[in-house]
């Protein structure tokens, strides 16, 4: 009898300081207006049937091509057991998985020949009669997919995880996604299929016990379980501590246009100390890292979007390399000072409040009062590293004044304090491309809901919302497994009719 799953414990959170200082409204501005009508909802997309599913998958060529590229060619064997199927065979079982749910339904599944016989057909097509002919008369059982899993795929995770990431991304840009060439729009409203959206997620293993044995309070009963050594309790949003191994995805879809979400890159990230889990980047790093990755190779994307997990010494690189990032707000910063405007008639303080400017006013009871200034328009210059200005105006009795603020990173912010021993302003936390709270911003914030949608669904695709494997690198393997069945869906469905036709 197993032990009964326990409750998460949430945590307490610690009650908001009262703040000493007041901001004003928004103004209307180049980031939108309170009375702009919200955008239409797209068009629903229609549910798919499982042998749907599985037959997307089996018709994307893209699939064949990464196990060339991965996975070592299968070599005549003189001693042990021979494989029975080649190395395709075992990728497309695997991500078979995230159509029928767990290893022991793809097997029963790939040993009926209605299954199987579109496996030959597929393959007969892609690869050729000879190959198809080869083909064993029906699909690895469950303990010939054990093997080959633990003793060849295990192996060549980084090399599978990479050759995916890689034609991903050209299948994104195949579909007209990403592309330097297409109508750009502006910065501050750039178009849907140029914005990258991610988001990590904890990913349930198919245990919850965190010791390999436990005693019975009233028997004294030694039992055994079966442990996922690599996954470890974490606390997401809200303070709810979750259980299991920790995951990145970044993707881009198109807009209005139903199953043309793809999926472009996925990692494995740490969620434990350091000195615990060194072999993985924390989830910041790993953010960066494969977002110059993809820059390398799509330069139309235009922006980024991400939740509060990303603060401003992960903006300001990816700033650097011309595109905009856009989170929420991380809550706690106090205002900080930015900018004074001196002349014989007039003096105006500026601070970096909530993501923008603002000017200092003192109200008669005492307090900071900060209003928000009114941005006319986001500015890009690129040279050898992308600079963006806010060219904003600063209301005054004696005549209006435009002034250029900068929203990324300089040198001068760079330099150490002598006297801090810290950064002398940390700009790209304080002082945002885009401000949160506004229309502009909270387009740009629901584009990120897409990733909960993707988690979401990889989620349901295994009974109890459980991944079925043990350890960060086989739990990321199904998940590159479900990345294929979606990316497969998406390459058969999700392009423009205007796409289609060309």
């Amino acid at each position: 009898m197993s032990t009964p799953r326990k409750r998460p414990r949430r945590t307490k959170k610690k009650p908001a300081k009262d703040r000493t200082w007041l901001i004003g409204p928004a103004p209307d501005d180049a980031f939108g207006s309170a009375s702009d009508a919200p955008p239409p909802p797209g068009p629903e997309a229609p549910p798919l049937a499982i042998d749907e599913r599985f037959e997307h998958l089996l018709e994307n060529p893209d699939l064949y091509t990464a196990v060339r590229t991965a996975l070592p060619a299968r070599k005549p064997q003189s001693v042990g057991r021979p494989s029975t199927h080649p190395p395709y065979v075992y990728f497309l079982f695997l991500c078979a998985i995230s159509v029928f749910g767990s290893a022991r339904s793809t097997a029963c599944h790939l040993q009926r020949d209605m299954w199987w016989g579109a496996v030959r057909e597929a393959v007969r097509r892609h690869l050729g009669p000879e190959e198809a002919d080869a083909l064993a008369p029906v699909g690895p059982s469950r303990s010939q997919w054990n093997y080959f899993f633990k003793n060849h795929l295990k192996k060549h995770v980084p090399a599978v995880r990479d050759a995916s990431r890689d034609l991903w991304i050209r299948q994104a840009l195949d579909m007209g996604m990403l592309k330097e060439t297409r109508g750009r729009g502006s910065w501050i409203y750039p178009e849907r299929d140029q914005v990258i959206h991610g988001d990590a997620t904890v990913a349930a293993p198919p245990s919850d016990h965190t010791h390999h044995e436990t005693a019975d309070e009233e028997t004294g009963e030694i039992r055994r379980h079966r442990v996922d050594d690599d996954a470890s309790h974490t606390t997401e949003g809200g303070g709810r501590k979750v259980y299991g191994n920790k995951f990145l995805s970044l993707a881009v879809r198109a807009a209005n246009t139903p199953h043309s979400r793809v999926i472009l890159a996925l990692e494995s990230i740490r969620h434990k100390s350091r000195a615990r889990d060194p072999e993985r980047d924390d989830e910041g790093t790993a953010v960066v890292r494969l977002v110059q990755h993809i820059l390398r190779t799509a330069p139309g994307i235009r922006a980024f979007t991400y939740d509060t997990a990303l603060r401003g010494v992960h903006r300001a690189p990816l700033i650097a390399e011309g595109i905009v990032v856009f989170t929420p707000q991380h809550g706690g910063l106090e205002p900080h000072p930015l900018h004074q405007r001196r002349s014989k008639k007039c003096t105006h303080k500026l601070y970096a409040v909530e993501g923008r400017a603002c000017e200092w006013r003192l109200t008669v009871d005492g307090k900071a009062y900060y209003t928000p200034l009114p941005v006319d328009e986001l500015e890009r210059r690129k040279e050898n590293f992308a600079r963006f200005y806010h060219r904003l105006t600063i209301p005054c009795p004696e005549g209006d004044h435009g002034l250029r603020i900068r929203v990324d990173e300089t040198k001068e912010d760079r330099e150490i304090d002598p006297s801090t021993k810290k950064q002398r302003f940390n700009r790209t936390e304080h002082l945002r491309q885009i401000a949160p709270g506004t229309v502009a911003g909270n387009r740009l914030k629901g584009f990120r809901q897409d990733s909960e949608s993707s988690h979401s669904r990889f989620d349901q695709s295994y009974p109890h919302k459980r991944v079925p494997a043990y350890g960060a690198n086989a739990a990321l393997l199904i998940y590159i497994g479900y990345a294929w069945v979606n990316n497969s869906i998406s390459r058969a469905l999700g392009r423009k009719p205007a796409d289609l036709a060309s």
